[in-house]
């Protein structure tokens, strides 16, 4: 009877196609989001991925987009999302099978004077069954980890668009301080020359030229760290375009002529879908449950086919009248003892699989912090710089009085010196806000993913 033959095969036949289905992959941590952000929003329009045209600075515009195409950290970036493509391709080769050609000649001599010819050429085929899903749970795993590796990318490139602008700031900001501390030189020479000639008409005392003195002397040894600082944010930026600092120029611009561009934040239910390094831990989450799978299938038995077909003949380099050979095999595979590696391993991904649950429940809770920490600081760094511009227009008219009052001789030096100090401090101080007020906006948009949207 054929059929007794056959049940063996069937029973192989059903047990493939019973072991095609992997696990299901477990869900990322649920959080209890609330409806609202605790912390007041503006009114904005919906971040997008040019988010950094809001702040109106077309030089800002250039050195994202030369960053965007020489950075090295986004090339490197880039370089891991093909190595994981190679490592994609290198996992799914064990779903198909293998394919070997072997082909060989040679001649033997022995005593007395035997003389053994041979040649071959032969194909083997080889294929393991994927019974329990273990080669397509590790396809599955290097596939989360391709896409990790492309939600890493984007993570990249928010973080250099960030960096850049936040440098660019820096760089305004110390070339406003640097023109508000030579404008305050300016003021403090000519002001000693007014009390130098005071001075050597006998209407002020030595005393009174000597503080003028030192105010000078005080403002060229204030403008050389700030200098300095410009110095060192140019080359900081020019790092991050990919450029040498040495050949890096950079122009000016206004700190306060640039833009706070308002953006509408969304709930806090739409974050987890608007961050990079969120869904990369969800990928590398979705990697180890793939790779608990393919764990617990290396348990299980391996069955693996064979043929292999050939020809021979006893003649050096010539196949003539060959022999023709052809094999078909099958093997059974089970692991009795190694020591518990095999059930290690299956621990070892199980408390790597809920050490990566946490990492993602970790990441979700810091981004939820991070957007509600960057509203409050738009807010309060809003109502800060409007306050401050108060105090420099009172500053400054102030000052305009107490110099009209001293050229008359109605008030002294150290009123106007006063009344210069104040000015410029406060000048100094409302630079500073309007910096917060753009890295405020920054973080926020970096909160917020900026503007990248899971697919």
């Amino acid at each position: 009877m054929i059929a007794t033959p056959l049940r063996p095969l069937s029973l192989l036949l059903l047990l493939s196609l019973t072991g095609c289905a992997l696990p299901d992959a477990s869900a990322p941590p649920a959080l209890p989001l609330a409806g609202q952000w605790l912390s007041p929003a503006e009114d904005g329009a919906e971040l997008d991925r040019q988010w950094w045209r809001g702040f109106g600075s077309p030089t800002l515009d250039a050195l994202i987009e030369q960053a965007l195409a020489e950075a090295p950290d986004l090339r490197i970036a880039a370089e891991r999302i093909a190595q994981a493509e190679a490592q994609l391709t290198a996992a799914g080769a064990s779903l198909f099978p293998s394919l070997n050609a072997s082909a060989a000649s040679n001649r033997t001599w022995s005593d007395p004077g035997d003389v053994g010819e041979r040649s071959s050429l032969g194909l083997t085929l080889g294929y393991e069954l994927d019974l329990w899903g273990k080669n397509r749970a590790e396809r599955l795993a290097a596939d989360a980890g391709l896409d990790a590796s492309r939600h890493d990318y984007e993570s990249a490139r928010l973080t250099l668009t960030a960096a850049v602008a936040s440098a660019w700031f820096q760089w305004l900001a110390t070339g406003e301080r640097i023109r508000i501390n030579e404008h305050n030189l300016a003021l403090a020479r000519d002001n000693l020359a007014i009390v130098d000639a005071k001075y050597r008409y006998g209407a002020a005392a030595l005393s009174d030229l000597r503080r003028q003195r030192t105010l000078v002397l005080s403002q060229e040894a204030a403008l050389l760290p700030l200098r300095e600082q410009a110095r060192q944010s140019r080359s900081a930026l020019a790092i991050l375009l990919g450029r040498t600092p040495q050949s890096f120029e950079l122009g000016a611009g206004a700190l306060m002529a640039l833009a706070v561009p308002a953006v509408g934040p969304g709930l806090p239910s739409e974050l987890l879908s608007r961050r990079p390094d969120l869904a990369s831990a969800e990928a590398a989450l979705l990697a180890a449950d793939a790779n608990l799978a393919a764990a617990r299938a290396a348990l299980l038995p391996a069955i693996s086919l064979t043929g292999s077909g050939g020809l021979a003949s006893n003649a050096l380099l010539s196949l003539a009248d060959p022999t023709r050979t052809l094999s078909l095999g099958a093997s059974l595979g089970q692991v009795l003892f190694d020591g518990g590696r095999l059930r290690a391993q299956v621990r070892l991904n199980e408390s790597r699989r809920r050490e990566l649950a946490e990492n993602y429940r970790k990441a979700a809770l810091t981004a939820l912090k991070e957007v509600e920490d960057a509203l409050g600081n738009a807010a309060l760094y809003r109502d800060q710089e409007a306050q401050q511009q108060l105090i420099v227009d009172e500053a400054r008219e102030t000052l305009r009085l107490v110099e009209a009052r001293y050229r008359e001789g109605a008030d002294e030096l150290l009123a106007l010196l006063d009344a210069q100090r104040t000015l410029f401090s406060a000048e100094e101080q409302l630079a500073g806000l309007r910096q917060n007020r753009l890295d405020g906006a920054l973080n926020l948009f970096k909160a917020l993913g900026g503007g990248w949207q899971a697919g």
